[in-house]
């Protein structure tokens, strides 16, 4: 058998010199630096370099993405799936949804970064505040989740002094309903109605509270003054308002 026709045998050969080895050596080299040249390049770069849809200067797709993703649609119908639990002898909501997610002692906190979120927290934290929550309630509730500034220390020291007794139950307004005045991600104004107790006609009162999420929470801003007069709307009738309470 002639040289060039002989059986080709590599066994005793060192395995980078064996043509196999050689092949397989070329092709790996190939796709790690396809692989680099994929990892840096941006999404969807190419020799163009087209900017159709860039983002704008000085933002990124990690910074926008979150506010992008957030809902901003405003219920227009009484949310689902809410329980009514007593704070004191008023009844605010909870959902397993929009929170609360942590009842501590007197306060509740973990609220969804939704409106639905942000209405929870509304009724929970105006509710709590109140001087007929208890001082277990509107004292840590006012101090570690409303808006620190003079309002706030001026609500804080209205309750601390005043003079009144623990209200029956029935004689305080319980919540009756709500309307949106605005939403954003960053700041929520609800109109929050109660229902007063009285006999004939019913009247209710409203209150426009404002939220802002601070922290991964929505805080609740005290009233101009500290005092919730300031925010107050009589009303005798619930018209653009959805109706939403205990049952």
């Amino acid at each position: 058998m002639s040289r060039s026709s002989a059986p080709q045998d590599f066994a005793d050969r060192p395995p980078w010199t064996r043509p196999g080895f050689i092949a397989a050596a070329a092709l790996m080299l190939i796709v790690v630096i396809t692989g680099i040249i994929v990892a840096v390049s941006p999404p969807g770069s190419d020799d163009d370099t087209d900017t159709t849809g860039a983002p704008p200067a000085g933002t990124t797709p990690a910074e926008r993405s979150p506010e992008q993703s957030l809902p901003t649609a405003v219920p227009t119908t009484a949310p689902t799936g809410v329980r009514w639990e007593l704070v004191g002898s008023l009844p605010v909501p909870v959902s397993s949804t929009a929170g609360p997610k942590q009842v501590t002692g007197g306060t509740a906190a973990g609220y969804a970064h939704t409106p639905e979120g942000a209405l929870i927290a509304a009724a929970q934290l105006s509710t709590r505040a109140g001087f007929s929550s208890g001082r277990e309630s509107w004292e840590p509730t006012i101090s570690q989740q409303f808006e620190p500034g003079p309002d706030r220390d001026r609500l804080l020291d209205v309750l601390r002094n005043a003079g009144y007794t623990q209200a029956e139950p029935g004689s305080l307004s319980q919540i009756a309903g709500f309307s949106y005045q605005s939403y954003t991600p960053d700041t929520a104004v609800i109109g929050l109605t109660f229902r007063a107790p009285s006999v004939g006609t019913p009247r209710y009162h409203v209150l426009s509270l404002t939220l802002h999420w601070r922290d991964g929470d929505w805080r609740m801003v005290a009233p101009p003054g500290g005092m919730w007069t300031s925010l107050n709307r009589i009303t005798t009738d619930l018209v653009g308002v959805v109706e939403w309470g205990p049952r």
